[in-house]
């Protein structure tokens, strides 16, 4: 019987509803569905009835196991505090990202991390976001992160969504297409279009963004290492779509510029996904 499921039955009495106790858990309803699902099929008994749309109320089972899982619930949240007592020693949190991330944004968490749980150890492994999920999944990583489509596909772990990185079309100081006050697709045609891993969901949605509007005449070129990438944007040898905190420090020091789109991209979300829930709730 998991921990997170428990929890998830004790949230839902205590507030009434399920997307009250979700917001509560800072999960979605979608997982919280998912957890008591998981209670009722191993104690093969319903827990709960809606009453009123959307409030919900026990089932005589659930009343009857009420009092035991509470107590149970209750001791180990005691002895878990317990443990809190004990001299602090070096503990581990462990992280998965993708390679974006590792370059451009987890060294701004980790500084954050350092200083604030100078007892910890943050071992970072760089993966594409479905591997960061397989981690989170086979208790290889703690707490992951990437950038998620959609939030449902994951109801078996817990994902928070953190930020939306923005999109932009970008290209060295001298190219051609800088002296346009306004790019539309069409200014893009036999344009050398540079992209990221086609793996890469930004990539992707770059893609559905072109042939939505019709651009077929440009080429393209795909490169794996975000390094290269921006190295070959500087030189003038193409224009690329990229999430705006990867070029900040270029934008910055003017090497390469951001383009006016008329038609601008949808934001890319982040979320953090939550691995072993009292390893990952203390940095929550």
């Amino acid at each position: 019987m998991q921990l997170k499921n428990i929890e998830a039955f004790l949230k839902i009495v205590e507030k009434g509803s399920f997307s009250a106790a979700a917001d509560a858990l800072y999960i979605s309803q979608p997982t919280i569905s998912v957890r008591i699902q998981q209670l009722e099929q191993q104690l093969n008994t319903p827990l709960f009835q809606r009453i009123n749309g959307r409030k919900v109320e026990l089932t005589q089972a659930g009343e009857k196991i009420f009092p035991y899982l509470n107590e149970s619930f209750k001791l180990i949240e005691k002895a878990y505090e317990e443990l809190q007592e004990i001299p602090v020693q070096r503990k581990k949190l462990r992280i998965s990202c993708p390679n974006h991330m590792g370059v451009e944004i987890m060294p701004e968490v980790l500084k954050v991390l350092y200083e604030c749980y100078p007892n910890f150890e943050f071992p970072v492994k760089i993966n594409p976001t479905d591997l960061v999920v397989k981690d989170i999944r086979c208790d290889e990583a703690d707490v992951g992160f990437g950038y998620i489509q959609v939030e449902e596909n994951y109801s078996d772990i817990c994902m928070i969504k953190i930020a939306n990185e923005q999109n932009i079309l970008v290209c060295a100081p001298d190219h051609p297409l800088t002296q346009l006050e306004k790019v539309v697709p069409s200014d893009l045609s036999n344009q050398r279009i540079i992209v990221y891993n086609r793996e890469f969901y930004a990539t992707q949605m770059v893609e559905q963004f072109l042939e939505k509007n019709q651009l077929k005449d440009y080429k393209e070129v795909e490169i794996s290492n975000i390094g290269w990438l921006k190295m070959m944007v500087r030189k003038g040898m193409g224009i690329a779509f990229l999430q705006e905190v990867i070029v900040r420090e270029e934008l910055n020091n003017g090497t390469i510029v951001k383009l006016n789109l008329r038609k601008s991209l949808p934001p890319t979300p982040i979320y953090k996904s939550l691995g072993i829930h009292r390893s990952a709730s203390a940095l929550a």
